[in-house]
């Protein structure tokens, strides 16, 4: 890497740089003369980052070949039922993540990041050249929007006990904004072809959610069992939430509207009644939370967010309602759409 690169001038750029001095480990590398140089480029580019971001809080980085086994290893600082997995479904597999731990009291980040992804940082030519600095510089967004987060509402990340109904909302507004922040902030070290991608991943899970979400409600008529069907439920318009705010971060910080950026989406959601409403809710809920970013004065933010989280759910076919105690009475009414069949 020479003194220069189209974010402008590396030595400035390193001179400038929040990111502090963290241990990075390596894992599963053929040679350790190899798996030095990966980490050597890693921390470069981190450095790098930190300039345009604020990295202060990361405080670890983890490169593996073995990334499942890394991220279940993390210690998260907290007392937690199941080890961390990465995300593996029919529509996206997960390779890298910027993990919450919280170390002497103090939300911090640990960036795990799959080997094989950031292997091409190593040679400028390589296609995936700028893929693998795009995965590393949304890791690092992530790591930025914990510190503005931290800073709005301390005391609350991975220190709040919350009821079962706010963990569900409050658990699908975050993801919404969190990776829409990390989106909007990273865009500008985005491939030229992630923003084909993140419209190929939406399409893909707005294809037949509805379908596939009122035969798990069918599924439950018959075994009865709420919870699995609340994962169910939540994992299905949850993740359709997600991905949408993927995308719509990505083009926030465009001078082109969704529609024009995203036409094969934007035609799509459209189409889709159930969901078109929700859709305009989210993006100008979102848009409205990125126009007070840093001046956010408590969790209340989230509020419009884990409103428009119910009602999607909802819409859905269940119904997170309070009770009196902390507790939660879910409501699966009978439609035709989800009556089993006879």
């Amino acid at each position: 890497m020479d003194g220069s690169s189209e974010f402008g001038d590396i030595h400035e750029l390193l001179r400038t740089s929040t990111t502090p001095d963290v241990r990075i480990s390596l894992r599963g590398f053929s040679s350790e003369a190899g798996a030095k140089e990966m980490g050597e480029i890693v921390g470069i580019w981190l450095r790098i980052l930190g300039a345009c971001l604020n990295l202060e809080r990361l405080e670890g980085v983890t490169v593996a070949y073995d990334y499942d086994a890394a991220l279940a290893e993390i210690d998260r600082g907290i007392s937690v039922r199941n080890p961390l997995a990465a995300t593996r479904d029919e529509f996206a597999v997960g390779v890298a993540m910027a993990v919450p731990v919280l170390r002497d009291g103090q939300p911090r980040s640990h960036i795990v990041v799959n080997a094989g992804v950031v292997h091409s940082l190593k040679d400028e030519s390589d296609t995936n050249h700028q893929f693998a600095i795009s995965i590393l510089a949304h890791e690092a967004a992530h790591v930025h929007d914990l510190l503005m987060q931290d800073r709005a509402f301390p005391g609350v990340i991975l220190q709040r006990q919350i009821t079962y109904r706010e963990n569900v909302l409050l658990g699908i507004a975050s993801r919404c904004w969190e990776e829409y922040a990390a989106s909007r902030l990273s865009a500008r070290f985005e491939h030229p072809k992630q923003l084909e991608g993140l419209e190929s991943l939406l399409c893909g899970v707005l294809e037949n959610v509805r379908t596939r979400g009122n035969q798990h409600i069918r599924d439950y008529r018959l075994h009865h069992d709420l919870m699995k069907l609340m994962e169910q439920i939540v994992g299905e318009y949850g993740r359709l939430m997600k991905y949408t705010s993927y995308l719509l971060g990505h083009i926030g910080g465009s001078e082109h509207s969704f529609a024009e950026a995203s036409p094969k989406a934007s035609q799509m959601i459209e189409a889709r009644e159930y969901f078109a409403p929700t859709f305009t809710k989210l993006s100008a809920c979102l848009e409205n939370m990125w126009s007070s970013y840093g001046h956010w004065t408590g969790l209340e933010v989230f509020d419009p967010l884990k409103e428009i989280a119910h009602s999607f759910l909802k819409t859905g076919g269940v119904d997170i309602q309070d009770r009196e105690g902390g507790a939660a009475y879910i409501h699966v009414p009978f439609t035709p759409e989800t009556m089993p069949f006879g």
